[in-house]
This record gives structure tokens, sequence and C-alpha cells, in this order.
């Protein structure tokens, strides 16, 4: 099963809006983004990555319940960002090979500061 959880709010909203995405796929996008991006995998790093604008896509809820969405913004944006993280793609395969040099010379001074 290929899985990913999306949870736009921070704890000062409130109550969260966990959406469990099981088997997810989109099946239609359009428009273009471009957002300042960041990722887990690359603490503290963001870099702007051009995206769908909007997205429909189709999954199934934690219970095997199939549903569709449709999605725009970063909401878009994170949904886009999580399936390619199950695609094995990460944030800087979306930038250009010299910024994806910096990011990783980035990340080594941090490390080694560290």
């Amino acid at each position: 099963k290929r899985v990913f959880i999306v949870d736009l709010t921070t704890g000062e909203e409130g109550p969260n809006d966990l959406r469990v995405f099981v088997n997810p796929e989109i099946v239609d996008t359009s428009g273009d983004i471009v957002w300042d991006e960041g990722c887990l995998s690359f603490p503290g790093l963001q870099e702007n990555v051009k995206r769908a604008a909007h997205v429909r896509v189709r999954a199934q809820d934690v219970q095997g319940t199939p549903f569709e969405l449709e999605a725009e913004g970063l909401f878009a944006v994170a949904i886009q960002h999580e399936l390619d993280h199950l695609d094995g793609k990460l944030m800087i395969d979306h930038v250009s090979p010299l910024k994806r040099r910096i990011m990783h010379r980035t990340m080594l001074k941090r490390k080694a500061s560290a």
C-alpha cells in the first residue's frame, strides 16, 4: 500500500484537518503555481518549486473507502509533494542542478558544524 497523510493546520489553529490518502493517484491537473517549499528531509531549506495549481486526486481513506477530491493552492502542493515521496522523488529533484549543488553544500556545512 502507498500511504501519505496531509495536515495543513498548525497547533495554534485548533483541531487538526488530518487527511489520509491510501493508494493515491492524481487524475487531473491544471494551472501552474510556484511555491516556496520546504521538506523534513532538508530541515531549514526552502526553494521555489513549480507545481500544478489545481489537482484532482483519487484515493482511499483509512477504512478503504474510495474518494476523489479537488485541491488548490497549498493543499494541492502538499498532495503533489507527498505523492512525489511515494514515487521516490524529493523536492531537490524539482530544482536546477546548480540549486541542487548549493542545497547539498548547505546541508554538508550544517552537518559539519553540528
